[in-house]
């Protein structure tokens, strides 16, 4: 642990070992078992957003892209910016170590906002089983370095454990409700790459929604070198004239005005 002060970080210390970590490990090299925490903060950042939304923005140094990609689901701007700072001071915590203080409200904090998220994360792209079962990993380690971690740094009665197995049960009944989706639907992260929700789209009919399709599609196809997006979101560009697509475009464009508005507001009475 003896970095240089001049050493830079992605986003933050917690942030960078943690990835770094996770590196390591994929590459079946070692880590240091400090970061075993933030390693597996990683995972599920991982397993919520996709491994390219965590380690691409890390490649490029693009800190944007990553804080624009823990929002694609929708999850608060505010929300954001506390995970990251909880990850900063949960670093500084175990950098300067001592046995008589506990990490638990910090780590409470970071595991209750990851909860937030793969919540945020339901309710637009369902969980497969197996993913929903590697965040009892994180939240409920039955053995390994993390069970020993907490139970080193946190002073925990399971209150997390019993919030995660409460919502763990909760994204199931509600997966089991979501809208059936129709086979002529992209799948709902891709639509959401290009700004819509799938939800408008299966609004659509039949015909307008190949329409869409196609021209996301083309989109895809075109050979582009590899960018990382600085905004959360990008519309489809079209020269095509198509009514139905900057109908939604449109839609989309006044939705996010009325949501600055708001956000505008609470700001001001906040």
């Amino acid at each position: 642990m003896n970095q240089s002060f001049s050493e830079k970080y992605f986003i933050n210390p917690g942030i960078e070992y943690g990835i770094r970590s996770y590196n390591a490990l994929k590459k079946g090299e070692s880590y240091e078992r400090i970061y075993t925490f933030e390693l597996y903060v990683i995972k599920a950042l991982i397993t919520i957003y996709g491994e390219k939304s965590i380690l691409l923005p890390y490649k490029f140094d693009n800190e944007k892209a990553f804080e624009c990609n823990l929002m694609i689901y929708d999850l608060k701007e505010n929300d954001m910016k506390s995970f990251i700072n909880y990850m900063n001071e949960y670093y500084n915590f175990m950098h300067n170590y001592k046995s008589e203080v506990r990490a638990t409200g910090l780590i409470n904090e970071i595991e209750k906002l990851l909860m937030e998220m793969i919540n945020r994360r339901s309710k637009k792209k369902e969980f497969s089983p197996e993913e929903l079962n590697r965040f009892d990993d994180v939240f409920n380690p039955t053995g390994g370095d993390l069970q020993k971690l907490k139970a080193l740094v946190s002073s925990d009665e399971g209150l997390i454990i019993k919030a995660w197995e409460n919502n763990k049960e909760t994204i199931i009944n509600t997966q089991t409700h979501l809208m059936p989706v129709s086979p002529s639907l992209l799948s709902s992260e891709l639509y959401n790459k290009y700004g819509y929700d799938i939800r408008t789209i299966a609004s659509l009919k039949e015909n307008e929604i190949l329409e869409v399709n196609n021209a996301i599609e083309a989109e895809e196809c075109k050979p582009v070198e590899p960018v990382i997006e600085t905004k959360c979101k990008r519309h489809l560009a079209l020269t095509s004239g198509s009514v139905i697509i900057d109908s939604l475009i449109l839609m989309s464009v006044v939705a996010t005005e009325i949501m600055l508005g708001i956000i505008t507001y609470a700001g001001l009475w906040g």
